[in-house]
């Protein structure tokens, strides 16, 4: 899914392009082969954690085809990858779970 937010590094008129999944092997893939700029994560409302990479040039799906058909990438760097993101994604559920924490307090 490719969405698009406003960058502080971009012009205003020139929005920075995300492709976001919330599929966790995809987003490690895209990690490890480098393909994409990880950008982030964040946790919503549900359970699920949304991974976003840049994606300026809009290869964000086309990875996602790759990776669908089999792509590899090394051990090490799909476990490196891996520990990484699960560390970003767990980074994310405690600010949501901090901030509905602190929302029921007042």
């Amino acid at each position: 899914m490719n969405i698009h937010i406003p960058s502080h590094t971009a012009p205003s008129n020139h929005p920075l392009r995300v492709f976001s999944t919330e599929r966790l092997p995809l987003a490690i893939y895209l990690h490890a082969s480098q393909q994409l700029p990880f950008r982030g994560c964040e946790a919503g409302e549900t359970e699920k954690v949304r991974f976003l990479f840049e994606d300026s040039a809009d290869n964000g799906s086309q990875a996602e085809l790759e990776f669908d058909r089999g792509a590899e990438v090394s051990a090490t760097d799909l476990f490196a990858s891996q520990k990484y993101l699960r560390r970003a994604m767990s980074a994310a559920i405690n600010r949501r779970n901090e901030k509905t924490e602190h929302e029921y307090k007042y």
